[in-house]
């Protein structure tokens, strides 16, 4: 993570954004899936580093990728675009020393505590406990989709373009 870190920052040297993109484009961030933790390191690697998130034209960004868009100090989101931008609220996997292989979402303790501060930490109180609870109960059987306007709305994005 850190040498992608450090290309981004060399990149954009007059305003720091990581772009996440479904991966049509080689340079950008790929935000089709992702492993939780690494998401969250990542996250709090863009925060520390004062960074604006901005999901592409076309992105369905998951789990792992909306914990990585919700870091940015400025989250931007398309406000309209074909095909539809989205943010979408899938399973979490369970955890590898206690979850079992359920369809519903079930985190352990350390999962629950980690989700809880790192979205405290990263948006306004009543928004961080609406990702929370959408996180808590999505589970394998559909995944629950936020456009733009939808985003901004609930306070996950802050800006549209």
């Amino acid at each position: 993570m850190r040498p992608a870190l450090a290309a981004l920052e060399q990149a954009r040297c007059d305003v720091r954004v990581a772009v996440l993109d479904s991966g049509s484009r080689p340079a950008e961030t790929r935000a089709d899936h992702g492993i939780l933790g690494d998401a969250v390191t990542l996250g709090a690697m863009l925060r520390n580093r004062g960074f604006q998130t901005e999901v592409q034209p076309g992105t369905r960004c998951h789990t792992p990728c909306l914990l990585v868009f919700a870091a940015g100090e400025v989250r931007t989101m398309p406000a309209a675009a074909t095909p539809s931008t989205q943010l979408g609220f899938s399973q979490i996997t369970p955890d590898h020393d206690f979850g079992r292989n359920v369809c519903a979402t079930e985190l352990s303790r350390a999962q629950q505590l980690t989700l809880t501060r790192y979205l405290r930490a990263m948006l306004p109180p009543d928004t961080a406990l609406d990702v929370l609870r959408r996180l808590e109960t999505a589970d394998c059987r559909s995944t629950v989709y936020l456009s733009g306007p939808q985003a901004l709305a609930t306070g996950l994005a802050n800006a549209l373009r």
